[in-house]
């Protein structure tokens, strides 16, 4: 283990005078303690090519940086000549054939050209060239240009979008377990700009003198590959179970996950809880680590459209609260639904304690993104709670404030533009004029709930489709006619 002042000066990009991007320290270091492809993401000028070469430098490996863009075969292979039977080739190499090479950095990798990207798959994935082992071949990365997105938008800025930055074949992304997005100008504090812009930045003796408290990164990766047998007999069993639940809720989200990547997250968050014992010294949390394993290793990283941090995080919390859960514990059994409605309805069925339902009741309210289902939610849940269950007042407040918009007798009036307005309300008298005048209970909570929308909710959202979902939440929660 590093001696702990040692362990406080390690921070391995800022020492390689790469500055702002020391938050992706632990994520490089378990790269290259695992040997495992990376690919960084981001646009141009954010030193994704710099990064490499001075890594490569600290390593003192021998590297080849090929612009795929630009890349043919023979560049890699060399010149292939016929053998003296006439049944075979051999490969004369060339200065930049990939033969003896340690480090290959595969730069506009989403420029290359679909049949060269194909022939990238055995290099990336198993280290092989037309069969053959690279047995030199140690660290794979590659970098990229967002893809720019199928429908442009037209107040965008010039120089927002790469239109020639093409998105990577599914099959060949989920060949890289790290996918970085790396930071932007915007991204980078004060301090970070100030050293990055400095005349004494890149300087080759600072450099040296700084890196990792004058320690190698060959040792850092030295003693991160130690660690990591230990830490996966230590927390295999824990990990599993989390891995197993946050792989389906990601597919719950729409983010879904191969087989090989569930893998891949499961050994990329021990190599990062190595590589962050390494860095910092502290006794820190799995949980962490495998929440920055997620964030930096699901493939759909490098589409158009990165996945929300937030639905991320909120998949990863979900998981690593379930997996530690015992299999009887009640608890698990409501944290195993993914929609937070019905895990109301569940702890109810339960019979959780009142402050475990209250909160529950308003992490249900706060999800709804909709303005219509948190209203239609919230008349539900007081309807079904409110003579037969004892609430918190920060579950009952926000519960009557909603439902109150439909229960209550009010008389509104409404200047009606010309226009979506107009259409709207044609259409919702059109429909009033259908019901029947002594309707039931249910009948007077219909209309009133689209009265209520009127006209704001439903100038984002089509009124006739929120009543369908509010019947819906009404028979959930078991309120009938006879209410």
């Amino acid at each position: 283990m590093v001696d702990q002042v040692d362990i406080l000066h390690m921070n391995i990009t800022s020492a390689l005078s790469i500055h702002g991007w020391s938050h992706l320290d632990a994520i490089i270091l378990a790269s290259l303690s695992t040997e495992s492809p990376l690919l960084l993401v981001g646009p141009h000028g954010t030193a994704k090519s710099l990064l490499v070469e001075k890594m490569a430098g600290a390593l003192d490996m021998e590297m080849r940086h090929y612009n795929a863009s630009l890349l043919n075969y023979d560049d890699l292979v060399g010149i292939p000549l016929p053998e003296e039977n006439g049944k075979s080739l051999r490969f004369v190499a060339t200065p930049g054939s990939i033969w003896d090479a340690e480090f290959v950095f595969f730069d506009e990798i989403s420029r290359c050209r679909a049949d060269l990207q194909n022939k990238l798959f055995p290099i990336i994935h198993e280290r092989k060239i037309v069969g053959i082992p690279l047995s030199t071949l140690r660290h794979r990365w590659a970098a990229m240009n967002p893809p720019a997105p199928d429908e442009l938008d037209g107040n965008a800025g010039s120089g927002e979008y790469y239109l020639g930055s093409e998105p990577l074949d599914p099959a060949l992304a989920d060949r890289f377990p790290f996918v970085l997005g790396v930071p932007n100008w915007s991204d980078l504090s004060d301090k970070d700009r100030r050293q990055l812009i400095s005349w004494k930045n890149g300087d080759d003796d600072e450099i040296n003198n700084n890196l990792i408290g004058g320690r190698s990164l060959e040792s850092l990766v030295e003693d991160c590959q130690k660690l990591i047998p230990e830490l996966e007999s230590e927390f295999e069993e824990r990990l599993s179970e989390y891995i197993v639940y946050v792989i389906d809720l990601l597919a719950q989200a729409k983010l879904p996950q191969s087989p090989r990547r569930a893998r891949m997250l499961a050994r990329s968050t021990i190599a990062i809880h190595a590589a962050r014992i390494i860095l910092t010294g502290e006794d820190i949390e799995l949980e962490e680590s495998a929440e920055l394993a997620l964030i930096y290793g699901l493939p759909q990283n490098c589409s158009e459209v990165s996945p929300s941090p937030a639905i991320v995080v909120s998949a990863h919390k979900q998981a690593w609260e379930i997996s530690g859960l015992a299999d009887t514990d009640d608890w698990r059994t409501v944290l195993q639904e993914h929609d937070p409605v019905k895990r109301v309805l569940i702890a109810d069925k339960l019979d959780f304690e009142i402050d475990d339902l209250s909160r529950l009741i308003t992490q249900a309210l706060a999800s709804e993104e909709s303005d219509s289902r948190q209203l239609g939610v919230a008349t539900a849940i007081y309807l079904s709670f409110r003579t037969r269950r004892n609430l918190l007042p920060s579950a009952w407040e926000p519960l009557i404030t909603l439902a109150s918009k439909i229960l209550e007798p009010r008389i509104i009036r409404e200047t009606v533009s010309a226009g979506f307005a107009t259409q709207t309300w044609t259409a919702i008298t059109q429909w009033l004029d259908r019901r029947p005048k002594d309707g039931d209970w249910i009948e007077e909570l219909s209309q009133n709930f689209v009265l209520a929308g009127f006209p704001d909710m439903w100038k984002t959202q089509k009124w006739d489709e929120a009543l369908a979902q509010f019947h819906k939440d009404l028979e959930l929660f078991g309120v009938k006619e006879s209410a």
